[in-house]
């Protein structure tokens, strides 16, 4: 038996006919390979290299809040475009070390890399994508399509060596470097930057970079947000690989890898405000096309606040969830909006509880009965028309003839009567017939013009249950209806968009606040002081733990149908809307109250701190009055009870006879609209 070390060649072993085969199999290959290089590069399909020099990519348009943050961003691709002196050296460096350290060397293709893989490839029995350059890289990504072929590669190289005569190698760096895919949805390196590290690409560290550099291989398996042990096991290589091609010393590349890399945290706000961004870019596309929206990096900024919008957000998923735990039912939905009612600037807007499951935005499409949120502008109407805020109205049983053979009998919703009343009491509690019969005594005709002059511009039944909220209404359009009376009479038309620049920061748009004189300040401020009283005494008296100068109402439709509750302070103005899609009941003794209110006051909770607190301001043709509430008489000079009330000059009421007993006051309760 023949014996050998493993250093000796076995006897027989046909060496030298193993040697000359792999030469003329390379041989093949080299004259093959030139051979379909050749025809495929005088006969092939190809695109224009000149459409890479006029690179105009899918980029993201940005949203930016009234503070001018960004808060979201409209794409296909997220991107945004930087050029190449935007980007510090040590970014490119660590790309090019990672991913072609011979970039600026070669003319596009790497021979001896190509040789070396395609060896790996026939002694594989396989086929790998290995040996691509920068350059191939950056055509496949502009010019090809995604699959694995030896005719698609060899398109690569041409496509390559074409576009190196044509362009110099930073040109070709600064499309690679932002076109490239590295992950958590961003496409190129700024936009990477701000997803992972909060900032942008001129900022980045040379760890950070090579952590970035690290995902061009594999953006998923080296995330460092799920995979923070293979992301720092790839920047390690990356650095590694800077070191040997004489980018860092060793040591420069260890302090890097030590060094601490602190992640954004990942944005919710993007499905927090998912409806006012769907809103502004249906707004761009249908203005600008999707061109401009998708490839012109417009700057769009909004009337949002992004506090106010998160905690909106926030606060109507919570009490949506509540009450669903409440009731034991699913399919709850609501809307949430807030406003500046000096402006009318959209400050927040929740259309729904799940804008993946439903994207229809019920803060300014749902048309619902806003029941007694509706009284305000029944009652706004009777001041305008002389009353005062103790006017006696008489709360006692009432019918109306519908038709002829039918009568109709509003009722209250605690089914008592309180009988003679004075205005003030009679919103702060909510009495329908008492509301009814004032609607009947200042016509009809009268509350629908007075609401048209609001803003409401939704269709109104001529008839006297729109004094209960018989005439849906959007969110919207009520929110904007109680934001003139607390801007003083002056109607603020509400909008969400203060300008629209393009990349080069030229204006397209810009919208300036459009106020409109709807009603005298103090017909304005006489009604707010009737729905501070709803808080102070009334329906919502859960939200006096506010401490601030608030002034709303509740408004329950038949069957707690619809809940709402529309308030404001001075400076901010917000409206809930609780209700299902399709109409049916949210459950016995689900009020406004119940509901609606609760979400306002955890909303307003956490807003109100932002705004100053001051009283309403007092128009120059009011006086006050010391009076006292249940009778409406004023008091004699020098009477320490009663409460002080506003008046138009003229208006105020004649003193009560002395020795008149008043009469006492009535108990309210929280349960009512």
């Amino acid at each position: 038996m023949a014996r050998f070390s493993e250093f000796e060649e076995p006897v027989g072993f046909p060496w030298k006919k193993l040697l000359l085969l792999v030469i003329v199999l390379g041989i093949c290959f080299m004259i093959g390979a030139g051979t379909a290089l050749a025809l495929l590069a005088q006969f092939g399909d190809f695109p224009s290299i000149e459409s890479a020099a006029a690179y105009r990519p899918s980029v993201s348009s940005k949203i930016y809040d009234r503070h001018n943050r960004t808060v979201g961003e409209i794409y296909i691709e997220k991107r945004t475009v930087v050029p190449y002196t935007a980007i510090p050296k040590n970014v490119v460096n660590a790309f090019v070390a990672a991913e072609d350290a011979n970039f600026f060397k070669h003319r596009g293709v790497d021979y001896v890399a190509i040789a070396r893989a395609a060896l790996k490839d026939v002694l594989s029995g396989g086929y790998s994508q290995g040996a691509s350059t920068i350059t191939q890289q950056t055509v496949k990504s502009l010019f090809l399509t995604p699959e694995k072929s030896i005719r698609r590669k060899l398109k690569e190289i041409i496509l390559a060596y074409r576009i190196e005569r044509k362009m110099t190698k930073e040109e070709i760096l600064f499309l690679y470097l932002n076109q490239i895919y590295l992950g958590d949805g961003a496409y190129g390196v700024e936009a990477a930057s701000h997803a992972y590290f909060g900032k942008g690409v001129e900022a980045v560290s040379i760890a950070e970079g090579a952590m970035l550099a690290g995902l061009a291989q594999a953006p998923t398996r080296y995330s460092p947000r799920s995979h923070i042990d293979q992301a720092k096991a790839r920047q390690r290589y990356v650095l590694r690989r800077m070191a040997d091609v004489g980018f860092l010393t060793a040591a420069e590349a260890e302090r890097a890898y030590q060094a601490r890399i602190a992640l954004a945290p990942p944005s919710s706000f993007r499905s927090k405000a998912a409806y006012f961004l769907e809103y502004v870019r249906v707004y761009i596309q249908e203005k600008y096309g999707i061109d401009a929206l998708y490839k012109s990096q417009m700057q769009i900024y909004t009337t949002i606040d992004g506090r106010l919008q998160e905690a909106a957000h926030d606060a109507l998923v919570e009490g949506v969830r509540k009450t669903e735990e409440r009731n034991k039912y699913k399919g709850l939905q609501g809307a949430i909006l807030a406003i500046d009612p000096h402006s009318g600037g959209v400050l927040a807007m929740v259309g729904g509880v799940n804008f993946a499951e439903s994207q229809f935005n019920r803060a300014i499409q749902a048309r619902r009965q806003p029941g007694s949120a509706f009284k305000p502008i029944i009652y706004t109407a009777a001041l305008d028309k002389g009353k005062t805020v103790v006017s006696t109205l008489d709360d006692s049983p009432i019918e109306f003839d519908r038709n002829e053979n039918e009568l109709w009998k509003p009722k209250n919703y605690d089914g008592t009567f309180l009988g003679p009343i004075p205005m003030l009491e009679a919103l702060a509690k909510s009495r329908n017939l008492a509301t009814v019969r004032l609607l009947n005594d200042i016509g009809v005709d009268t509350a629908i013009q007075t609401a048209r002059t609001l803003g409401i511009e939704s269709p109104i039944e001529r008839n006297l249950s729109i004094a209960l909220g018989s005439s849906g209404v959007t969110p919207l359009e009520i929110c904007a209806a109680y934001a003139t009376l607390a801007n003083g009479g002056e109607h603020p038309t509400p909008y969400f968009i203060r300008e629209v620049r393009d990349a080069s920061g030229r204006i397209l748009e810009s919208t300036e606040p459009r106020m409109r004189r709807a009603l005298p300040p103090e017909t304005a401020y006489l009604s707010v002081r009737l729905m501070q009283e709803v808080i102070r005494s009334g329906t919502a008296t859960a939200a006096r733990g506010l401490g601030r100068n608030l002034a709303g109402k509740t408004g329950t439709t038949n069957e707690n149908t619809d809940a709402w509750f529309i308030g404001f302070s001075p400076d901010l103005l917000a409206g809930v809307w609780i209700g299902f899609d399709t109409p049916k009941p949210l459950g016995d003794r689900q009020s406004a109250a119940a509901v609606a209110l609760p979400i306002w006051i955890r909303f307003m909770g956490r807003a109100l701190p932002q705004f100053p607190d001051h009283d309403f301001p007092v128009p120059p043709g009011i006086t006050f009055t010391r009076v006292d509430p249940a009778t409406g008489k004023a008091l004699a000079p020098g009477a320490g009870d009663g409460i002080s009330l506003p008046f138009r000059l003229g208006t105020a009421p004649e003193t009560a006879p002395d020795g008149k007993q008043r009469a006492p006051r009535r108990p309210t309760s929280d349960d009512l609209l």
